[in-house]
């Protein structure tokens, strides 16, 4: 529910930030995919609106539904960060500035991990124009999350004993790493 929560307010932020005057140029809005996260079978969609000459405004949503037997790597996460552009928006370096929910159920045969992460993270990167629509850019980011999960054994049987395990821990950990293409309107 919290999570249905956050990405209703993201994209209502979005749509409030669409009508906010700008400058007057041709290129405002962007639509991308990360093609790193899909070798890694995430399903990946951003869009990104450009507030002024040097500010945009981004939101990312990935989903990775793989659950196999022996591997789980079941997680949605959303992002809503903005972009400091050094020369205009959507072309040359950039410093980001992120918040991110996740939820997940990560494991293998011997060990799972189910909960939800929240975090701020700072991200550098760099865009170069493919041609006047298109654009691929790289972008790192490191940030703190927020965890809080549960830790159990699935190969316990239905009548042993089951020692489950709750955490709450702060993790400094890698928060972005993209190679995107993104189609500019």
């Amino acid at each position: 529910m919290k999570t249905k929560r956050i990405f209703i307010t993201a994209v209502l932020l979005l749509a409030a930030l669409w009508g906010v005057p700008r400058r007057a140029a041709a290129q405002i809005f962007a639509v991308r995919a990360n093609a790193l996260a899909a070798c890694g079978a995430t399903l990946n969609a951003g869009a990104e609106a450009a507030l002024t000459d040097n500010w945009s405004l981004e939101l990312s949503g990935y989903w990775n539904p793989v659950q196999t037997a022996s591997l789980s790597m079941n997680f949605h996460a959303v992002q809503l960060g903005g972009r400091y552009w050094f020369y205009e928006s959507f072309v040359g370096h950039f410093l980001g500035q992120h918040l991110t929910y996740v939820g997940y159920d990560l494991g293998s045969r011997t060990k799972r991990y189910k909960g939800h992460a929240c975090g701020l993270g700072v991200s550098y990167g760099y865009a170069w124009m493919l041609s006047k629509r298109w654009n691929i850019a790289v972008e790192a980011g490191v940030g703190l999350y927020r965890t809080k999960d549960t830790r159990r054994d699935p190969t316990v049987g239905d009548w042993d004993d089951e020692y489950i395990y709750h955490y709450r821990r702060w993790t400094l950990a890698p928060t972005k790493l993209e190679v995107s293409f993104s189609y500019i309107f």
